[in-house]
């Protein structure tokens, strides 16, 4: 018994011990201030998620754009608009998808590889957001099928973000999956809630990490792992409409060898990544890849068009011209689609589109790990392992880069710098390496969807209430405020 009690001792005081000259080491380090906090443990956790933005502010003004907060049993520094680029820019020094993972494992909750979809990103980037001229025609025809299905002749939608989700999730599902699989009113109804039907899972906060680094993720993958959730029917359903339709494809390969003429899809990337040499490819890998992609995709687009349908109904003095603008389109129109260029031709709305998303991303966003110790232009020094998070709102509303009132919605304000750019002060699609890959696709699905919502109905919200973005925390969400959509009789 003595003997167990002395090893227990000397292990306590050698994790003193390495803590203490781990923290000694990190000393040297010329680190960016540590706000003060009353509450030993807590730290600033508390005061962090009551009122982000107010707090953030009060932080800026007294430490300086650089400074560092203890949240949730770790300490995580916070840049603004100067050195964020830096961080985005740095990829052998900081890591986004390292630090997302620690809080969404989502190769862990599939009982992957790490990095297992490493090559999705430069898929969709390739297939699909480089090649939009073969989307542009399928992306109407099923974005006008689902306008109709769900708004008709008019309707109020309360809330509002939910309809959208099946109206974005037409598009995508005959983008990612073929058109015939987009009529599948069960297979669209999975691609439309996949991912906000996870969101209450990924909203626990991580008390857990008070108590160890990393707690929390292990009790989110047993979560996952040991009870019914719906992202575990959500992949069922994909996986049961995916199989006869592999199959298919993979017969059709074997019976016409190089004059097969494969479908324009991300299904048909995917069977090619994964094809053995006797035509088989494995139905749980390509669903896993599936059901990746839409978790990346349908949420946040219906999220976008939502805010600005919102911003639309806000601001009824600027209707009148980008109306007109839709309706110039409409004049030339010399077939039954537009094509992808006269798509780009809608500059105002593009502006609109982009200063929507402006105004209404995150307070903080893209939390990336230092994976070395990194020196900061400013001087200021940050230990490996320390998290690293741009504070998005104030890299928005910057004056000197936004140009005056950069806390007013100015519609025009980006005519000339397309939403799909990646700039350093414009950080709605992140930058650098890890800039969202589907982004051009996204943002010509919402232009095309806000076109002919325009076009067809006069867009006001209920009680001609002000939609404003709900926050919790840090972030950012819809608005519920109803928007009635009226059919317009003068088109």
């Amino acid at each position: 018994m003595n003997l167990i009690i002395q090893f227990i001792s000397l292990g306590i005081i050698f994790f003193i011990a390495s803590k203490l000259l781990r923290r000694n080491q990190e000393l040297k380090l010329n680190e960016p201030p540590l706000v003060p906090y009353k509450l030993p443990i807590i730290g600033h956790t508390f005061d962090f998620y009551r009122n982000t933005e107010k707090f953030l502010a009060k932080c800026a003004e007294e430490y300086g754009e650089t400074f560092s907060l203890y949240i949730f049993g770790k300490i995580e520094t916070f840049v603004g608009s100067r050195l964020s680029p830096e961080v985005f820019k740095s990829d052998k020094d900081f890591n986004f998808d390292i630090a997302f993972k620690e809080k969404f494992p989502l190769e862990a909750f599939m009982d992957r590889a790490d990095k297992y979809f490493a090559p999705l990103p430069r898929i969709i980037f390739t297939y699909l957001s480089q090649q939009l001229p073969s989307y542009t025609e399928r992306v109407q025809r099923t974005l006008t099928k689902a306008i109709k299905e769900q708004i008709g002749d008019g309707t109020v939608l309360q809330p509002p973000l939910k309809t959208f989700q099946l109206i974005i999730a037409r598009p995508i599902a005959a983008s990612l999956l073929g058109e015939e699989l987009s009529e599948d009113k069960e297979l669209v109804n999975t691609v439309a809630y996949a991912s906000s039907d996870f969101i209450p899972f990924l909203s626990i906060p991580p008390f857990l990490d008070f108590i160890y680094p990393l707690l929390h993720q292990k009790f989110m993958i047993l979560l996952f792992k040991l009870f019914t959730n719906p992202f575990k029917v959500h992949r069922e359903v994909i996986k049961r409409k995916l199989t006869p339709v592999l199959e298919k494809r993979l017969n059709d390969m074997k019976r016409d060898g190089e004059s097969y003429v494969p479908p324009v899809d991300i299904l048909q990337k995917l069977i090619e990544l994964v094809i053995e040499d006797d035509y088989k490819a494995d139905i749980d890998i390509i669903t896993d890849y599936v059901i990746t992609a839409i978790f990346a995709a349908t949420h946040t687009t219906s999220t976008f068009l939502t805010n600005a349908t919102h911003k639309y109904a806000n601001h009824p003095e600027i209707q009148k011209e980008l109306l007109e603008e839709q309706e110039r389109l409409l004049e030339n129109k010399s077939g039954p689609y537009y094509t992808s260029e006269q798509i780009d031709s809608l500059v105002k709305l593009d502006s609109f589109f982009k200063e929507t998303l402006r105004m209404t991303t995150s307070i903080v966003f893209f939390e990336h790990k230092a994976l070395n110790p990194y020196t900061f232009s400013s001087g200021h020094q940050v230990p490996k392992g320390r998290h690293v998070t741009t504070r998005l709102q104030e890299v928005h509303r910057e004056e000197e880069s936004q140009g005056e009132n950069p806390n007013e919605f100015n519609f025009l304000r980006h005519v000339g710098a397309p939403a799909p750019r990646v700039e350093k002060n414009f950080l709605a699609f992140s930058f650098g390496k890890h800039a969202c890959p589907g982004r051009y696709f996204a943002t010509s699905e919402i232009k095309t969807a806000l076109h002919y919502l325009l076009l067809n109905y006069n867009i006001k919200t209920v009680n001609d209430e002000i939609a404003i973005p709900q926050i919790k925390g840090p972030y950012r969400f819809s608005s519920d405020v109803g928007i009635v959509f009226e059919k317009r009789k003068d088109i």
